[in-house]
């Protein structure tokens, strides 16, 4: 299973996980590894929480066979319907092999992530499109690293195509139907300098309207996010026409 560069490692089997092989621990996703098909994985603990990954990280994830050397990834390509904003975690892949596409969860953070509605309130919201990619390999290359840098690439491809343009939906908005922000953060601390500093890797944002921070619980409409370069510069493209405060 491969999720980051430094998130990759050989999974244990559903098998595993049962007894007498796994011994449940203190909660039923939590299994210590008491007799694995692998020797190797003795005496670890697998949970899929520990696969979990911030929004903002979490653009390609999936599996890799080394025989024949196949890959299967889910590739998504914006984080825009996404609720939480860019630092809200979600679970990514776990033993299955299974691999998630979650759009609306309330892991980590409770009931303030769970979407309420008043009586006869309106409400519609596009989730996805996500992308499933399958690659494979010649033999003679290593498919844990090729396959793996392969998706990047691809993901990359994606992040690029966004958004679609085969959706055929209304409520998904073309490229030519949506709008861009742009701008320069600067910062005054008197403490550090006189003049304004710029804010390099600041995460900028826009989402609904709300109280200061009420992006982190929001799950009901879009956000869209960026990071700022060394100078403070910073672009938000392809946003929804919608109103927005900014973070």
């Amino acid at each position: 299973m491969a999720m980051a560069d430094n998130r990759q490692r050989y999974m244990p089997l559903p098998d595993d996980r049962l007894p007498p092989r796994g011994q449940p621990l203190a909660y039923p996703e939590a299994v210590l590894l008491v007799n694995p098909i692998e020797p190797d994985l003795k005496g670890e603990v697998d949970d899929k929480y520990q696969y979990s990954c911030d929004n903002k990280d979490s653009r390609v994830h999936g599996w890799i066979c080394a025989d024949p050397p196949v890959g299967l990834w889910q590739i998504t390509p914006s984080n825009e319907f996404r609720s939480g904003g860019p630092v809200k975690q979600n679970l990514t892949s776990h033993v299955g092999p299974t691999t998630l596409a979650v759009f609306l969860s309330a892991h980590y953070s409770g009931d303030d992530l769970v979407p309420k509605f008043a009586a006869g309130e309106y409400w519609k919201k596009v989730f996805g499109p996500v992308f499933m990619y399958v690659n494979s390999e010649y033999a003679g290359n290593d498919p844990l690293i090729s396959l793996w840098e392969d998706a990047k690439i691809q993901m990359m491809i994606e992040v690029q195509s966004w958004p679609y343009s085969f959706p055929a939906s209304e409520d998904f908005p073309k490229s030519d139907q949506r709008g861009d922000v742009s701008g320069r953060l600067l910062i005054r601390d008197g403490y550090i300098s006189d003049d304004y500093i710029s804010a390099n890797g600041a995460y900028v944002g826009l989402a609904p309207p709300g109280d200061v921070g009420s992006w982190q619980r929001e799950c009901k409409d879009y956000q869209f996010w960026t990071t700022t370069d060394e100078d403070g510069y910073f672009s938000i493209n392809d946003i929804r026409t919608g109103d927005y405060m900014h973070g």
